[in-house]
């Protein structure tokens, strides 16, 4: 039986992922996939496994070893029972957003989380799949669960903070290949894939997935600038300024200048990983299959597909709603939001 690992990222549409996976886990069963979701994986299946490295106490390692244990059993219970693959989905493997963000790192300690859970899957075939997301969109998300959760809203120190971090996707993934060199490792886009689960599915388990609900669905966006001023408000804190903000506008707290370098990593990682990676993973471009449409164009006689916008390849830039952050200091209101992020 092989085993299927979905590592997040977080803010990259792993709740939808996830949420799919527990809609259909009955229909995956009867043929032949189980999967474990924060459902089961965070029930006291994985206690004492997910912890900072730096805070993990003699109590965390005997639960581990239990657990350890306990996993292996499962597995080898799946395997007698006739299933041919497991998928476990849990972000937290890897880290947290609250540490990426304290740390001002990505996923600093990756190598280290996952060495603990190796002893499970030994004598397993290992495919694990990975979502990444522009910085940017993937920053701002995280601090905007963060704020909802009480966190305060960023200072501009931590933004820079956050912009000149060193670590990168292509940082993390290399820390994955290096931590399980023998797993097939598949990444794959937000951009492309948030909205579709069941293509995420579809590149890690060969198995069939047709007939089941919520192929499509997303779940777990982030909030826009209305929600969050609604849950500062109840907080007592001052409000994201700027207007006019109507509903459905999306907090950008990165200013031009920091969102240009963001892209910049990140146009850097989908070129690495569209050159093969150096061996480390196969990436899942998602790129859709232009479909005809009554707009086709006719060249030579002949109708041609529509050519449609790829999220992938739109270069973002600010709109008319921009909402800027409060607390800088220089004097000039500049654009750091637009609609139609998340």
């Amino acid at each position: 039986m092989d085993v299927m690992l979905h590592l997040g990222a977080h803010r990259s549409a792993s709740t939808s992922f996830q949420k799919y996976l527990w809609s259909n886990r009955v229909r995956l069963a009867q043929r032949g996939l189980t999967s474990w979701t924060p459902k089961r994986t965070r029930d006291g299946l994985m206690a004492g496994m997910v912890r900072h490295p730096a805070s993990i106490t003699l109590e965390d390692e005997r639960k581990a070893v239990r657990s350890i244990g306990r996993m292996r059993v499962e597995i080898e219970r799946l395997d007698r029972a006739g299933q041919n693959g497991l998928l476990i989905s849990e972000e937290n493997l890897i880290g947290s957003m609250r540490g990426n963000v304290s740390d001002t790192r990505l996923y600093p300690l990756l190598s280290e989380r996952l060495m603990r859970f190796k002893p499970a899957f030994e004598g397993r075939k290992l495919r694990i799949g990975f979502g990444i997301r522009s910085y940017e969109a993937y920053w701002t998300s995280c601090l905007s669960r963060l704020v909802t959760r009480g966190a305060p809203t960023p200072s501009v120190d931590l933004l820079d903070f956050l912009t000149t971090q060193p670590r990168r996707w292509r940082h993390v993934i290399r820390d994955i290949s290096l931590t399980f060199p023998d797993a097939d490792l598949f990444v794959w886009p937000f951009e492309r894939m948030a909205g579709s689960p069941a293509r995420q599915l579809g590149v890690l388990w060969g198995g069939d997935c047709r007939g089941l609900d919520g192929g499509d669905a997303w779940h777990s966006r982030s909030c826009n600038v209305w929600q969050m001023n609604e849950i500062l408000a109840l907080r007592g804190e001052a409000p994201i300024e700027g207007g006019p903000l109507e509903t459905g506008a999306h907090w950008m707290p990165f200013d031009d200048e920091q969102t240009a370098v963001l892209r910049a990593e990140y146009r850097r990682d989908l070129a690495w990983l569209a050159s093969g990676a150096q061996g480390m993973a196969a990436f899942v471009d998602g790129r859709p299959t232009p479909t005809p449409s009554s707009k086709a164009a006719q060249v030579n006689g002949q109708t041609m597909p529509e050519i449609r916008p790829d999220r992938a390849d739109v270069t973002r830039t600010s709109v008319k709603y921009a909402v800027p952050l409060r607390g800088r200091q220089n004097g000039i209101e500049e654009g750091l939001g637009r609609t139609g992020a998340s």
